[in-house]
């Protein structure tokens, strides 16, 4: 599963939620305020969001690797049809952690959110300027599926089939769930039954429009509609990367068979690409001025990579060994991909989100952040030492993550979250280090 975080103008920051165990009668805050029953126990997770104040939180949108192997990424979807919600609990933030707190699978983190949302009902998101439903994507190292969720009780999750690979944009994007597949699909109570009521869709179950029936054509951003440029064009290039092979632009493709075995490497590829190499190659756009620069908006940069990302990821799941989530913050075409176990005790502190320029707080986000404007100022000419530094980095970080497994393994149970808490923090003060040589270089090529 892998994932780009945007929203321009705020920071991005990593966060470590170490594994808890709650007493009997302990609640747990949502988004909103309102409290629902603590479980147990909750799993330690790792997750990249936006510092954005929502609710209760300082943050939103969050998305990351729990230390049970599974992962979860989401997006706002602000073009949806009008569906009454009553006093509605939960909203998008709070779907993400939780599956991220309480979720041992996938599948079974679907089932907790549709016995959550059916006994709490579901909103909208409430961050300003925001309005949306979402969609997510929630992977373990067996199976991976999308949940797109309206607002009230209104959702479905579909399995991605095995031997695949599937996008989602700003949008919905099922237009063909078979509702008498159990398992392969899942779905709220009275789903069908309500779209057939407002005339929204009208055929064959085993063929249900959850897109169509429950998205519509205009929002009041351009992040939502499915029709929508930008969501058009991400669309089309990501599945032309990840397939190999081009389509057509109106080609409504969320899934279909890779052109390769797609490794982590590809992925990341994939989050860097700014339309390189198309007609559409932001570097040649009027905006990108003598140096090429594609981080523009003449035109608006709808790139799958954005001067608006502020941290992006790749979750290797694996049912052989502990997860680990490739963590990007700031823009990942002048970041690098860091190795972070999710079974561990803590980050560094330098992975939260700071104010920018503060000494006494030395920050990845900031840090890199730096970087990326320092190269965008000549890009053509700086752009080839950013991406020599980031390719060794991530070789080197690809090898000793290797070899970390192999000691890892060899370890008694009981030693091997403080090994992996030790090399998480190593390789985060590694990518802390290049980006301030980085910076630094960058700065005397003024």
């Amino acid at each position: 599963l892998a994932a780009n975080d945007d929203w321009d103008g705020v920071a991005g920051a990593l966060t470590h939620v170490p594994r808890r165990w709650h007493a009997p009668g302990e609640m747990y805050r949502l988004v909103g305020g309102r409290e629902i029953p603590q479980c147990p126990e909750t799993a330690g997770y790792s997750y990249t969001s936006c510092k954005y104040a929502i609710g209760n939180r300082d943050r939103a949108w969050a998305g990351g690797v729990n230390d049970r192997n599974v992962a979860i990424a989401g997006t706002g979807v602000s073009a949806f049809k009008p569906v009454p919600y009553g006093d509605a609990w939960l909203e998008p933030d709070d779907v993400l952690l939780l599956i991220l707190e309480r979720a041992g699978s996938a599948r079974e983190g679907i089932r907790m959110i549709g016995e959550l949302v059916d006994r709490y009902d579901f909103s909208p998101s409430t961050l300003d300027g925001c309005r949306s439903a979402a969609c997510f994507a929630v992977a373990d190292s067996r199976e991976g599926w999308w949940l797109e969720m309206s607002a009230g009780r209104r959702w479905l999750a579909v399995r991605v089939p095995d031997g695949q690979v599937s996008v989602r944009v700003n949008a919905f994007g099922t237009h063909d769930a078979d509702l008498t597949d159990g398992e392969n699909v899942m779905y709220s109570p009275g789903l069908e039954e309500f779209a057939r009521e407002q005339g929204w869709w009208d055929g064959d179950r085993r063929h249900f429009d959850f897109a169509a029936a429950y998205g519509a054509e205009t929002s009041p951003n351009e992040w939502g509609p499915e029709r929508a440029p930008m969501n058009m064009r991400r669309r089309w290039r990501a599945m032309c990367l990840l397939t190999g092979r081009e389509s057509g632009e109106e080609e409504f493709l969320y899934s279909a068979a890779p052109g390769r075995p797609l490794t982590r490497e590809e992925l990341a590829r994939v989050l860097r690409d700014v339309y390189q190499g198309t007609p559409y190659d932001l570097a040649r756009a009027p905006g990108a001025g003598r140096w090429g620069d594609p981080f523009h908006d003449d035109p608006p940069s709808y790139s799958l990579c954005r001067s608006g990302t502020v941290a992006s990821f790749v979750a290797q799941l694996r049912q052989d060994g502990p997860g680990v989530m490739w963590t990007c913050l700031s823009i990942p075409k002048m970041g690098v991909y860091i190795p972070l176990y999710t079974d561990i005790r803590e980050l560094p502190d330098f992975c939260a989100a700071s104010e920018p320029g503060d000494p006494g707080a030395p920050s990845l986000f900031w840090t890199f952040r730096e970087v990326g404007f320092l190269t965008c100022r000549r890009f053509s000419r700086n752009i080839g030492l950013v991406e020599e530094e980031r390719e060794r980095f991530e070789r080197q970080a690809e090898q000793e993550l290797r070899e970390a497994d192999r000691a890892l393994a060899a370890l008694p149970v009981e030693k091997r979250r403080e090994f992996m808490t030790a090399f998480t923090r190593r390789q985060a003060e590694r990518a802390l280090e290049l980006g301030r040589r980085l910076r630094r270089e960058l700065e005397y090529r003024f």
